[in-house]
């Protein structure tokens, strides 16, 4: 009798559990649909659904040249909506009006697009892969230097990108992977005499991270070197949910539940209106890459990553700083991996009003600082400098070094940001201290400065208020020259294993 009692609690609980759980979930979906039915209007943008992209499955038979004709295919599928796209367009700075976007007149190509780097008697190859909605221009900066120094540049867009923000909407990460697989393939077998160094920018240092662990489980070759910028390696685990009522948002009338945020597209860069497809992507592959190097733990092969650098943010509002140390950080072994990390400003005014405390996740690194990687802090001289030092522990040493940078926190600027990183603050797009010929301020979606009531813009105004350049960006150039002179001071030659 008593056993029969201890079943019965134990099926009540259960059921309780599972009940509690079932509304639960019913009840954020519902939530979920009402905020996303008080979206703007969606445009055709958000609903014109362009047919020729690159899928997983299609990497077989295909190379670089290959993909560039497929690539060239889709602008082509994207330019005969243009009659109609147009016709909806409402911003004379619309990033869907040809040459109409003052922003994208300012550049010489059309980095919306992959693109290949040439340089004469080559010393390295680098393969860049950009983050989730933007394009190849948030690496463009970083190209740019790889190929004055010699490097032929491989500048890769993820599918999905550049062309109209629908095309996340039913997009899988597999997709991406597939794509870095072609560049990567391409580079091994068309390059593989050269020290090779991989370099991504957010979903894109994700993507790198998981082609070495794939190259690592599969036995053949991983980059040399591998550069990653605010790596998305710490996304929230609610991403994975966002598609609960995908089913119904086929409906006409339910559409706008696929999309997280609706907004106008001025960007020429950057999609401003994000589906909720693209977050549960990301958020796959993250995990993905997670139980990879999981394995590789288990498995004690953490010495054979290559050497990572990482530049990121102390406080990041779109991926987890914790994260990208315990998950990536706690597997490396490699005394040649660094992890760079961008304090907020310790002197700004402002101070007292940043609700993140940084201090805890300081103290916990300096005082394990004995890992097997170098641990940098880039951080305020003092509490009453603007001027900012390079605090540096060694890989077994729980001793810091510190040296002085001749650069300093400008008086505005409380903190960098997710989106600041790889960007210099004179950035024709992005930069906030961009001048003119004549010495005067050119505008740019980095240093826009309007003020008004709230409520009335249609873009948020934390959207407009976020950094978009670093005002310590030349030293990530200083440190990306340094990686390059030892790449091509003992370049690792390279043999394809395919």
């Amino acid at each position: 009798m008593y056993r029969g009692m201890m079943i019965k609690r134990l099926f009540r609980i259960v059921l309780a559990v599972v009940i509690f759980g079932v509304g639960g979930l019913a009840a954020f979906t519902v939530g979920d649909l009402v905020v996303s039915m008080n979206q703007p209007e969606l445009k055709p943008w958000h609903t014109i659904k362009l047919g020729g992209e690159f899928r997983t499955g299609m990497e077989a038979g295909m190379d670089w040249e290959s993909y560039l004709v497929l690539e060239q295919e889709l602008f082509d599928e994207l330019a005969s909506h243009k009659q109609t796209i147009e016709s909806a367009i409402q911003l004379r700075s619309s990033r869907y009006i040809d040459g109409g976007n003052r922003f994208q007149r300012r550049v010489a190509s059309d980095w919306n697009r992959s693109y290949r780097l040439d340089a004469v008697n080559p010393s390295g190859v680098a393969l860049l892969v950009h983050g989730l909605s933007d394009s190849p221009y948030a690496l463009k900066n970083i190209a740019q230097q790889f190929n004055a120094a010699g490097f032929i540049v491989y500048g890769l867009r993820l599918p999905g990108h550049g062309t109209l923000p629908s095309s996340l909407d039913d997009i899988v990460w597999q997709d991406w992977l597939a794509a870095v697989w072609i560049a990567d393939r391409h580079i091994r077998e068309q390059h593989g005499d050269l020290p090779y160094v991989f370099a991504g920018y957010s979903t894109g240092a994700a993507l790198g991270v998981k082609l070495a662990l794939d190259a690592m489980a599969a036995g053949t070759l991983a980059p040399d070197r591998m550069l990653l910028f605010s790596p998305a390696l710490g996304v929230s685990p609610l991403a994975r949910f966002a598609n609960l009522h995908r089913v119904i948002s086929h409906l006409d009338a339910f559409e706008k539940a696929r999309w997280l945020e609706v907004l106008p597209e001025y960007d020429p860069y950057k999609y401003n209106s994000f589906t909720k497809n693209a977050g549960k992507q990301v958020s796959l592959l993250v995990n993905q890459v997670y139980s990879d190097i999981d394995e590789l733990r288990r498995a004690g092969s953490s010495t054979q990553l290559p050497p990572i650098t990482s530049f990121q943010s102390l406080v990041d509002a779109t991926v987890s700083t914790l994260d990208l140390i315990d998950k990536l950080y706690a597997a490396i072994d490699n005394d040649a991996s660094e992890l760079v990390l961008f304090d907020v400003n310790q002197l700004s005014y402002f101070k007292e009003l940043i609700r993140y405390d940084p201090a805890a996740i300081i103290d916990a690194l300096s005082s394990d600082a004995s890992g097997h990687f170098r641990l940098t802090l880039v951080t305020n001289r003092d509490d009453a400098s603007p001027s900012v030092i390079e605090r540096s522990w060694h890989p077994g040493s729980d001793q810091a070094s510190d040296e002085p940078l001749a650069l300093a926190w400008p008086e505005d600027i409380y903190s960098l940001s997710h989106t600041s990183i790889t960007f210099p603050p004179d950035d024709p797009v992005y930069g906030y201290a961009v001048r003119d010929d004549r010495g005067s301020e050119v505008l740019t979606l980095g240093n826009l400065s309007i003020r008004g009531e709230q409520g009335v813009l249609t873009m948020p105004a934390a959207k407009l208020l976020r950094l978009r350049s670093n005002p310590f960006y030349p030293y990530i150039e200083q440190r990306v020259a340094e990686i390059i002179q030892q790449l091509v001071a003992a370049p690792a030659k390279r043999v394809s294993s395919d």
